[in-house]
């Protein structure tokens, strides 16, 4: 009788100390799954980031033109009408190949009413109407032509 309890003891713990490896045995990968999740949700977040910096970057670059563009229709305006003061361009999508539309404030600030030095001032925004546009202000001198050389 003795020898069959030592017998069930002996078996009860072989049952116990296979219960407790089996759990640790799918504690491991379970720890290793959270930790790989982990990693690639932070490399999801910092590709995410990088994407937004490059639109904005995009952006940007497109602001540049916008305003470098403005500026050479203000130019082409006051050499043939002196009195140009100015206007807010609207540029649609298709006229710059993007898929945003472009708005520029072009403004013209005279010195003196007399002087024929002027400056044109710029203000880009792309995209238009759009809470993550990019805003580029430019000045630029300018001389005006005599009319009089012209003729």
């Amino acid at each position: 009788m003795k020898y069959k309890i030592r017998k069930l003891r002996s078996i009860k713990k072989r049952q116990n100390s296979k219960t407790k490896r089996s759990g640790s045995v799918v504690l491991i990968p379970m720890v290793c799954l959270i930790l790989a999740l982990a990693i690639v949700g932070d490399l999801l977040q910092q590709t995410s980031i990088e994407l937004k910096q490059l639109k904005k970057g995009q952006h940007h670059l497109q602001a540049n033109w916008l305003a470098d563009a403005a500026a050479q229709r203000a130019a082409e305006k006051l050499s043939h009408q002196q009195n140009y003061t100015g206007e807010t361009w609207k540029v649609h999508p298709a006229e710059i190949g993007g898929t945003f539309p472009g708005e520029v404030i072009i403004e013209i600030v005279r010195t003196n009413s007399n002087s024929k030095s002027l400056t044109i001032r710029t203000l880009a925004s792309y995209p238009a109407n759009v809470v993550e546009r990019v805003r580029v202000i430019r000045e630029w001198p300018f001389e005006l032509q005599d009319s009089s050389s012209n003729n």
